[in-house]
């Protein structure tokens, strides 16, 4: 079992990597919002999290995170629900659903737009208007084979523009290696393989990526978390991923991110490609932070991202731990500063 699974995330990882090579267009993928993010912590890390994978947010990216023991602050608890909402941009609305119970989750995400003007002419005043909605429906499992975790998630798609829709369907592969006698964590997934959405007689592939990411830390020694990720988009150039995310202020959580952009692309966002410029903290455009609360029973979390002249994206995630479960079973360590996970696995 683990080297049949193995070898097709390896095989799907080579076959993408060959794919992304030729190049496929910008804005050349169905379902964008599919990047959006998951929560208000993922984003807060500039959705860095491929090496992290410890809560039901981060598993979204990379499901063998099921694979491993819950964090110490889960208190054993065996369930954890998220509710997030996003206030985006272009009075667009975002609320996203997870739940986990190792080694499964769920995950749910509702994206849509109202009063969107209707024309089927050149005419000053619109015919009407419409609406439009995405959705995305996931259930994720994991399985540990030693020291490695392996994910696999299944995914419905479904998107509606005034009265047309279609559907496609996704899987998500993950890889996650907790280091034993290091504080290092090593996660590898490839998101959204699958079929192509296709609205009338057009057709468009999903917006697949290959992720690779490493995080440093999640021990009782140094419970923060820093992490580097690789993201090589279907539909564009390669992005670099930092993040850190800094547990020093008791149950209080600081976060930033910062993805690589290309400068053209962020002369566009800010402004300055069309002579005007982005003002005050819309001109961060790269740049992610968040803050966080955390307890035995849950948490508060909230995420702000810059997006140029178009303004920010604020988000907001609350977080529960419920239910009775038995003592969890620690890994075994061959030295003392990685015999504890805050952030992660024991």
């Amino acid at each position: 079992m683990m080297t049949r699974t193995a070898s097709l995330l390896l095989a799907a990882a080579l076959f993408f990597a060959r794919a992304h090579a030729y190049g496929a267009g910008p804005g050349t993928s169905a379902a964008s919002f599919l990047n959006l993010g998951f929560g208000a912590r993922v984003t807060g890390l500039g959705e860095a999290v491929m090496g992290i994978a410890d809560d039901v947010s981060t598993v979204y990216y990379n499901p063998a995170g099921l694979a491993f023991n819950a964090p110490v602050l889960s208190d054993n608890r065996p369930y954890e629900a998220v509710v997030a909402h996003s206030l985006y941009l272009q009075d667009i609305r975002v609320t996203q659903f997870g739940l986990l119970k190792r080694p499964y989750a769920v995950h749910l995400t509702q994206v849509g737009v109202k009063g969107i003007e209707r024309r089927t002419s050149e005419t000053a005043a619109p015919e009407g208007t419409f609406g439009a909605s995405d959705l995305s429906l996931s259930v994720s499992h994991g399985r540990k084979f030693g020291g490695f975790g392996l994910g696999v998630t299944g995914r419905l798609i479904r998107q509606q523009i005034g009265e047309r829709s279609a559907s496609a369907y996704a899987m998500d592969l993950g890889f996650l290696h907790r280091f034993e006698s290091r504080p290092f964590s090593v996660g590898l997934g490839i998101m959204n393989l699958g079929t192509s959405v296709k609205f009338v007689e057009e057709a468009y592939p999903l917006p697949t990526v290959l992720r690779a990411g490493v995080t440093y830390g999640l021990t009782k020694r140094f419970p923060h978390a820093l992490n580097a990720q690789l993201d090589m988009p279907r539909d564009g150039a390669p992005v670099m991923r930092l993040s850190f995310e800094y547990l020093g202020f008791g149950p209080f959580t600081l976060r930033a991110g910062y993805r690589t952009q290309s400068s053209a692309q962020k002369e566009a966002a800010v402004g300055k490609a069309l002579g005007s410029a982005a003002s005050g903290l819309s001109e961060f455009y790269g740049m992610f932070m968040g803050v966080g609360f955390r307890s035995k029973l849950g948490g508060l979390d909230y995420s702000i991202t810059p997006y140029g002249e178009l303004g920010s994206a604020h988000r907001f995630s609350i977080s529960m731990r419920f239910g009775k479960g038995g003592a969890v079973t620690a890994q075994p360590q061959s030295k003392p500063q990685a015999t504890t996970n805050v952030g992660g696995p024991k």
